[in-house]
């Protein structure tokens, strides 16, 4: 082998070692791109009517379709979207709502962005976090959330326009020296004023029977069959199917022969 043949070898380019991903899915472009894609999505789907593709959406929002579609992953990861086909996407309903009202109050329809945010992982994280200190610096808010969703150096610029996009939600504020404070977290407390307005689940007593028992010094003849009625499981909360559970589990002590039965409307 001749010098320059070594030369050669010696300045090959070296492989590139594979990024990793990350365990969540990240925006990959700026909060107001973020908006348009959004909106782009309600106004192509027809208010949530109709399942579409990203080239749809791109040609609604006059963006480039390769941005919309290395968006489509957080989107559904924040449940903006939902996929109902592979390659087909249809908008949740706050999704529309915020599309439909932001032409018209803006801010006020970021109250819609916020409720789904708060749903998803990283609006768990600012509520974590912002609970027990009400002032972040924006580095260590970026550092909290690339080790929740297992980010690399890589993923800077994805966690920095996470928080943008967050901050533009409204749920973070950002002050002039680049510190942030809770926002507006009044979708949280709704949330939970919601869950605790539930009613409980309605209980019937479809059948009793009560026979004569062959020995009065004993309670064996007494018989319960009772059916409950749930109008539906989603409104039983963790609380109340815990109180439901003991309460079943008392009567089956009090009285042997009873049969309980729980449907759903």
């Amino acid at each position: 082998m001749n010098e320059s043949d070594m030369q050669l070898k010696e300045e090959a380019p070296k492989a590139r070692t594979p990024k990793m991903s990350t365990e969540k899915a990240l925006p990959q472009s700026s909060s107001e791109q973020l908006v348009k894609i959004i909106k782009g999505y309600a106004v192509a789907s027809n208010g949530g009517e109709t399942q579409i593709n990203y080239k749809d959406v791109a040609s609604a929002a006059n963006l480039n379709p390769t941005v919309v579609s290395r968006n489509n992953s957080f989107l559904l990861e924040s449940q903006i979207l939902t996929s109902p086909k592979y390659g087909y996407y249809v908008p949740s309903e706050g999704a529309v709502r915020f599309a439909r009202e932001s032409a018209w109050d803006e801010m006020g329809a970021k109250a819609h962005l916020r409720k789904i945010v708060l749903g998803c992982w990283y609006g768990q994280v600012l509520v974590q976090n912002f609970t027990l200190n009400p002032n972040l610096k924006r580095e260590d808010l970026k550092r909290t959330l690339a080790i929740k969703c297992g980010a690399t150096e890589g993923d800077a610029s994805a966690l920095d326009y996470l928080i943008d996009f967050v901050i533009y939600t409204g749920l973070v504020e950002a002050s002039e020296n680049g510190g942030l404070s809770k926002g507006n977290f009044d979708e949280l407390s709704d949330s939970v004023s919601e869950s605790k307005q539930v009613s409980p689940p309605q209980t019937k007593i479809t059948e009793v029977s009560l026979a004569s028992p062959s020995n009065p010094a004993k309670d064996a003849g007494t018989s319960l069959v009772i059916h409950f009625h749930i109008k539906s499981f989603e409104d039983l909360t963790p609380e109340r199917a815990t109180q439901l559970k003991d309460w079943m589990r008392l009567l089956q002590t009090e009285i042997r022969s009873s049969e309980i039965h729980v449907e759903e409307n």
